[in-house]
């Protein structure tokens, strides 16, 4: 009868942890639900620009500057339309900007300097029909993880989350597909040097023997 009893005690305790467990799992969500949806109430939308309506942008990265154009909804490398771009990466970058939203409006500022944008080395630029928009990058604040970013003619300075700038970080290569036919020339070479290299190590050996 005691045994019993104990293994019943021991049943009703692991309930329990077990609700409080759960309990304790359904609060962390719902205070990380709460604190995503607080993020997102508080940003501003400080240039309400609908990414379609974008026809050319271009960026600096590592001291060069990326300029592409759109035709026909397609995007191009404007030097060179042979390439092949990454169609979805293109569309992954301009949705950073466009619109572009701020964690934080810094007003009045008179020394841009202090914020990495009285002479900034990377911009992101694009145009639509009717504007042409510039935005100054200027440093990253290692504390918060955030950009600090301008335009041109303001005496703002908008802090921004960190992907808003390194969704610009990619060269030509980054954003050029390898075709079909391209691949299958890469791999028919491959082969025939494999094959060469074969014929050729055979060769050596019997002629060794």
């Amino acid at each position: 009868m005691k045994k019993k009893q104990r293994q019943m005690i021991g049943m009703l305790l692991a309930l329990v942890v077990l609700a409080a467990a759960f309990l304790g799992i359904r609060q962390y969500n719902k205070n990380a639900s709460s604190a995503t949806s607080t993020t997102e109430d508080t940003q501003e939308t400080v240039l309400d620009v609908n990414s379609d309506d974008i026809t050319s942008f271009s960026y600096v990265y590592e001291g060069e500057t990326y300029a592409f154009e759109k035709e026909d909804d397609t995007w191009y490398y404007a030097d060179d339309h042979s390439l092949n771009l990454n169609q979805d990466r293109i569309k992954a970058m301009i949705l950073k900007v466009a619109p572009l939203k701020a964690d934080q409006v810094i007003e009045n500022v008179t020394d841009m300097s202090q914020y990495g944008l009285a002479d900034p080395e990377r911009t992101i630029q694009y145009e639509t029909a009717d504007r042409s928009v510039i935005i100054n990058v200027g440093n990253l604040n290692s504390m918060t993880s955030q950009y600090y970013v301008a335009f041109p003619s303001e005496m703002k300075v908008y802090v921004v989350a960190t992907n808003v700038v390194t969704g610009f970080n990619y060269t030509l290569d980054d954003l050029v597909e390898e075709t079909t036919e391209a691949t299958e020339t890469a791999e028919t070479e491959t082969a025939e040097t494999e094959t060469t290299e074969a014929v050729e190590t055979e060769t050596a050996a019997t002629e060794a023997d």
